[in-house]
């Protein structure tokens, strides 16, 4: 029988700290990763995601309106199609009383 590999589990101030450490340059990703026993290639996943989600807060004011005018779209077609689902079901209920 084979035991069952345990994966360690990194709190999201354990990433933010090992990715700017490797940010800083003081010392090299690889020294890094074995200091904290992880794979380069998790290291650098970490640092996109982590950049990626910089680039979003600090994107313009243009990029952010879009998307608030994207989420009241969807909002109000969710509510439309709320609308038209409740009037179907009455008429529904309607069709079997009469016959």
């Amino acid at each position: 029988m084979s035991e069952k590999k345990r994966y360690r589990t990194w709190t999201v101030a354990q990433k933010l700290e090992i990715v700017l450490a490797g940010l800083r340059g003081e010392i090299s990703v690889a020294g890094i990763c074995r200091e904290h026993q992880i794979s380069e290639t998790l290291f650098y996943t970490w640092r996109e995601k982590l950049l990626q989600g910089g680039s979003e807060r600090l994107s313009g004011k243009e990029e952010r309106t879009e998307l608030v005018e994207l989420r009241k779209r969807v909002r109000d077609l969710e509510r439309a199609l709320r609308r038209k689902t409740c009037g179907l079901e009455i008429l529904g209920g309607g069709f079997r009383t009469w016959e």
